[in-house]
């Protein structure tokens, strides 16, 4: 039994090869560095360029990915991947995001400046600030009240 190899459609054969090796190519060049820890993430954060990263602090689990330079400045999405045990009115919040735009050549874990953030989880974790505000007051009226008399 010979077996018989044509050919035939080698020409669309190698145009398909290209295509797949250019587009693994242009995803490699264009999907996000994925940083290892904070100071990795920060470089890239610094000169805006993309990049993700997982921040795993003893509140939440917080995923980062510097998007790009926006209108302001350097926009990155926040996530609440997973509240942890402490404060449990942040499971409300998981999965939601917000963007928050630092200056170009700027880091810090943006969630910390929530004045230069816009979306769900920004009013989320507003919500929970003010639920707290709200219960040290009513658990210390009556030192306030004496503060402020006097």
């Amino acid at each position: 039994m010979e077996f018989d190899f044509h050919l035939k459609y080698t020409k669309e054969i190698v145009a398909v090869l290209i295509i797949i090796v250019a587009a693994i190519a242009l995803w490699q060049t264009f999907a996000p560095t994925k940083c290892g820890d904070y100071t990795c993430f920060q470089a890239y954060m610094m000169k805006c360029e993309r990049a993700t990263f997982a921040n795993d602090d003893e509140s939440a689990l917080w995923g980062y990915e510097v998007i790009g330079t926006g209108n302001k400045g350097c926009d990155v999405a926040v996530t609440l991947l997973s509240a942890k045990e402490g404060d449990l009115s942040l499971r409300d919040y998981e999965g939601t995001d917000m963007v928050c735009t630092n200056k170009v050549g700027e880091s810090g874990y943006p969630e910390k400046n929530l004045g230069a953030c816009h979306g769900e989880l920004k009013e989320g974790l507003q919500a929970v600030v003010i639920e707290k505000l709200y219960k040290y007051i009513v658990v210390n009226l009556g030192e306030i009240r004496q503060e402020v008399l006097y």
